[in-house]
């Protein structure tokens, strides 16, 4: 088995924190008292009523199976359950994926990951889900084969909605050089069992996203950009369809 890269590894030992459901969803009014279980999985229902209004303004028959990439604690898939009749839930956490199985029904299978790989057989979904997960991938070539299984696990006509965070300009040197050194003092604080202090984060330029989704290939390429109601925080969704 190979060894987890540092956005796995970083994840897997957040995940055995004390404030998980905050690390998650690290909104600031929260950072004091925290989140409620019951607090937190209503603003994953909310936030997903956003979502599914997009999704389904540009896939009106959605249905089927739904697989999401990087479930978490469960604060989508909940969600998702209510909707698809299936849903095939990814992370790399065993504690992430415990916490799901206690907030999801069991339509739900929660399967635990290694990287950038999803376990269903080639067009078997009609659905692939991601919020919040893929511009914490380590590398772009994980973001890039996430997207190729998705492209290969999907059946003909069936779509992928994938948020990413787009900026408009590449970022420069020196600031790409502080975020690494903040990245690598809170590695260096949680495998020591202190809190994190910064988690990998990457933005991407829009045409980026569009010319690998169409290398995949990836058609009928849309990128939406709305605030959520829940907190106000703008979200950038790609929408894409498999044609062949």
């Amino acid at each position: 088995m190979r060894a987890p890269d540092g956005a796995t590894a970083e994840w897997r030992r957040i995940a055995r924190g004390d404030d998980v459901l905050y690390s998650i969803a690290g909104w600031p009014e929260k950072r004091d008292d925290g989140w409620t279980a019951a607090e937190f999985y209503a603003s994953g229902s909310a936030d997903w009523e956003d979502f599914e209004a997009h999704w389904r303004h540009y896939a009106p028959d959605l249905g089927g199976t739904c697989v999401e990439i990087g479930c978490g604690a469960g604060r989508i898939t909940q969600a998702l359950a209510g909707k698809f009749e299936r849903v095939v839930a990814l992370d790399v956490s065993d504690e992430m994926l415990a916490r799901a199985r206690e907030a999801c029904s069991e339509k739900v299978e929660l399967r635990r990951v290694e990287g950038p790989e999803i376990p269903l057989g080639d067009g078997e979904a009609d659905a692939v889900f991601s919020a919040h997960v893929l511009q914490h991938l380590e590398t772009r070539e994980a973001v890039r084969a996430y997207i190729a299984e998705a492209y290969r696990v999907l059946r003909p006509g069936a779509t992928i909605m994938v948020h990413l965070t787009v900026a408009s300009r590449r970022r420069s040197r020196l600031w790409r050089l502080r975020e690494e050194a903040r990245l690598r003092v809170s590695r260096w604080r949680l495998r020591r069992g202190a809190t994190h202090t910064a988690v990998r984060m990457r933005v991407y330029l829009p045409e980026d996203i569009f010319a690998l989704l169409d290398w995949v290939g990836f058609s009928d390429v849309e990128l939406r950009a709305f605030a959520v109601r829940s907190n106000g925080y703008l979200h950038h969704f790609f929408l894409a369809r498999r044609q062949h």
